[in-house]
C-alpha cells in the first residue's frame, strides 16, 4: 500500500505544481487586477491606408474590448461596421489582421489596391468608438453580436500606416477565477506531498484470550477505514470534484459566448448624427450663400440640388454685380429624421425640418451618403407648404417588390404621367391623377399667362411648354404604406422665332447664360424642378404632389 501511496501522491504533486504555475502565471502575468488579458505591443506596418482586423477575429460578444494604438504620426484607432469599414476602405491598399497567435503575434494578409489618401476618419460618423490624435491612442468597445473590425491608420487618411497596436479583453471575474486555480494547484500539491511524505503509524497488535469459540472478524485490509490511506484518496477525489466543478462554474461566468448574429442592414444614421449633418449643412450653406461659392456647396450638397444652387449663384453674379442682393442666412429648424435600414452603400436618410425665415412652409430634404468615406449631402430638397399632410418619419423604409405592387403607380410612371401633366397644363388629361400642390397650381397659371403674352409678340410664332423625367427617382415607403417619392423634372420652355426676325436676351436670369446673342429660330429658357409625391396604396385614392419647386439652370437659342 505504500507504493500505491506514493504514486497517488507523486501524481498530484504533479499536476498541483503545474496547476500552481498555471494559475501563477495566468493571475499574475497574464491577466492581473483588471481581469482584462491582452496581446502586448505589437508593431504593425503598412504601405497602404490602414491595419484591419478581420471580422472573425472579433467572433465573440459580452466582454469589453481595449485598443490601443500609437505611431510616429498622429493615428487614428476605431471600430466600426464592417459594411462601413469596408466600404469606407474599398479598393486601397491595406494590411489585413487575420489571427493572433501565442505566443502574441498577428498573423496578416496584404490586400492590394491604391493609395489615394481618404477623407480623415475622425470626420466620420459610423464608427463605433474611435479615438484620433498624437501619441497613445485608446478606446474601449463593449463587443457587440454582429460584424466588427478595428482599424488603425494615419489620422490625416494618408499611406503609410506604422503602429504599434494592442488588443485586450476584459472578462469580468477572470482574475477571481485564476486565483482560485492557483488555489487548488496548491491544495493538490500539499496533498500530494502529505501522501508521499507522511507515514501512517500502525496501532500495537491486540492480546487477544483464548476462547474456544471465538470467531474472528472478517478480514479488513489496513488503513480502508475513514481514517485511513483509501479514506483520505476518497476525500481527495471529492474535494478534487468539487473544484473542478467549482473552477468550471466559475470559468463559464467570464467565457464570451460567439457571435450568431451577423446583420447585414442598419440604419443609415441615428437621430443625433442626423441632426448634426442639418447642423452642418445650416453653418455651411450660410456661409456659401454669402460669397456665391459653389466649391463649398459641393461638399454638402449633391445634383439636383446642387445643381440649382450653381444656377442660382451664376445668375446672382451676372444680375448683381456689386453682390448687395444675398441670401439672407436661414436655418433648417427642429428636424425630424427618417433613416431607413441599408446593407450597402449609398445610403439615404430624410429629414422633414422648419425654415427659420419662413413659417409658412417646411423642408423635405434627402441626405446621401455615397459611399462610407464620403460626407452626406442634400442631393433633394422642396418646401412643402406648412399646411401640407407630410408622411411620418417614423419607420421609414426602402421599398421592397411586395411594397412597390401595392402602390397606385410606380415611381417612374408616376413621374413620366407627372411630366405630361405640367406639359399640358390643367386640361391635359393626367390631370385626374394628381392632387396639385398650391405651388403646382401657381407654376400652370404662369406658364399660361407667359404663353399668352409671348405669342402676342411680333417676332414670336408659337410657344411650347416641355417638362421631361430625369434621373431615377427615390423612392420611401411610409408605416401607412404610402411611397414618398422624390424627383426631378426638366422644363425647356421654348419660343419659336417668326422668319425674317430675331430675338436675343437682354434683360433678367437669362442673360446669366446668354446675353446680346441673336438668335433667328428659337429662344429658350431651361428649367430644373424638383418634386416631392405621395403615391397612395391601390383604392386609396389620387397622388398628393407635396411640391414642386424650380430654378432657371440654363437659356439660349438657335
Amino acid at each position: 500500500m505504500r507504493f500505491a501511496r506514493l504514486f497517488l501522491g507523486l501524481l498530484l504533486a504533479l499536476a498541483g505544481l503545474l496547476v500552481t504555475i498555471a494559475g501563477a502565471a495566468a493571475a499574475f502575468w497574464l491577466v492581473g487586477p483588471d481581469d482584462t488579458i491582452d496581446t502586448g505591443e505589437q508593431p504593425l506596418s503598412s504601405k497602404g491606408l490602414a491595419v484591419m482586423t478581420a471580422p472573425d477575429l472579433l467572433d465573440r460578444h459580452g466582454p469589453t474590448l481595449h485598443v490601443t494604438a500609437s505611431g510616429k504620426k498622429p493615428v487614428f484607432v476605431g471600430i466600426g461596421q464592417d459594411l462601413d469599414v469596408a466600404s469606407y476602405l474599398g479598393s486601397s491598399e491595406y494590411t489585413r489582421v487575420l489571427r493572433l497567435n501565442v505566443p502574441p503575434k498577428f498573423d496578416t494578409q496584404e490586400m492590394k489596391g491604391g493609395l489615394t489618401p481618404l477623407n480623415p476618419p475622425a470626420g466620420l460618423d459610423w464608427w463605433t468608438a474611435k479615438a484620433s490624435g498624437a501619441g497613445k491612442q485608446s478606446i474601449s468597445w463593449s463587443m457587440a453580436d454582429g460584424s466588427y473590425d478595428v482599424v488603425a491608420m494615419n489620422a490625416d487618411g494618408t499611406p503609410g500606416a506604422d503602429v504599434r497596436l494592442t488588443l485586450g479583453m476584459e472578462l469580468p471575474g477572470l482574475f477571481g477565477t485564476c486565483l482560485v486555480v492557483f488555489g487548488a494547484g496548491l491544495v493538490l500539491l500539499f496533498v500530494g506531498l502529505l501522501l508521499m511524505l507522511v507515514r501512517r503509524r500502525r496501532p500495537p497488535a491486540p492480546v487477544v484470550p483464548p476462547v474456544p469459540q471465538y470467531q474472528p472478524p472478517a478480514f479488513q485490509p489496513s488503513g480502508s477505514g475513514p481514517s485511513g490511506p483509501q479514506g483520505l484518496v476518497r476525500r481527495v477525489g471529492v474535494g478534487a470534484t468539487g473544484a473542478v466543478l467549482l473552477l468550471t462554474a466559475t470559468g463559464c461566468v467570464g467565457v464570451p459566448e460567439k457571435n450568431t448574429s451577423h446583420p447585414v442592414t442598419r440604419a443609415a444614421v441615428t437621430v443625433a448624427d442626423g441632426q448634426a449633418v442639418v447642423k452642418r449643412y445650416n453653418e455651411l450653406n450660410n456661409k456659401a450663400n454669402q460669397t456665391r461659392d459653389a466649391k463649398l456647396s459641393e461638399t454638402i450638397e449633391g445634383d439636383p440640388t446642387l445643381a440649382q444652387t450653381r444656377a442660382g449663384y451664376q445668375i446672382g453674379r451676372k444680375i448683381d454685380e456689386a453682390g448687395k442682393d444675398k441670401v439672407k442666412p436661414f436655418t433648417y429648424t427642429k428636424p425630424q429624421i427618417g433613416a431607413p435600414q441599408f446593407s450597402t452603400y449609398p445610403m439615404r436618410f430624410v429629414v422633414s425640418s422648419g425654415v427659420s425665415d419662413d413659417p409658412n412652409s417646411r423642408q423635405l430634404g434627402v441626405w446621401q451618403r455615397q459611399n462610407a468615406g464620403t460626407p452626406w449631402v442634400l442631393t433633394h430638397s422642396v418646401y412643402p407648404s406648412a399646411t401640407m399632410k407630410l408622411p411620418p418619419m417614423e419607420e421609414l423604409r426602402t421599398p421592397v417588390k411586395a411594397d412597390m405592387d401595392k402602390l397606385s403607380s410606380l415611381p417612374q410612371s408616376a413621374g413620366n404621367n407627372l411630366a405630361l401633366y405640367l406639359s399640358g397644363g390643367t386640361a391635359s388629361p393626367k390631370a385626374g391623377l394628381f392632387v396639385p400642390s398650391p405651388g403646382t397650381v401657381t407654376l400652370l397659371n404662369s406658364r399660361a399667362k407667359d404663353k399668352a403674352a409671348d405669342v402676342k409678340e411680333t417676332y414670336i410664332s408659337t410657344v411650347t411648354d416641355t417638362f421631361r423625367l430625369t434621373g431615377d427617382p427615390v423612392t420611401f415607403i411610409s408605416s401607412t404604406g404610402e411611397g414618398l417619392v422624390f424627383l426631378a423634372l426638366t422644363e425647356q420652355y421654348l419660343q419659336r422665332v417668326e422668319p425674317g426676325s430675331n430675338a436675343y436676351w437682354t434683360s433678367g436670369a437669362a442673360t446669366a447664360f446668354s446675353s446680346y446673342v441673336k438668335y433667328t429660330q428659337t429662344l429658350h429658357q431651361d428649367y430644373l424642378h424638383q418634386v416631392a409625391l405621395v403615391v397612395p396604396q391601390k383604392g386609396h385614392g389620387k397622388i398628393r404632389i407635396l411640391s414642386i419647386d424650380g430654378q432657371l439652370v440654363g437659356a439660349g437659342g438657335s
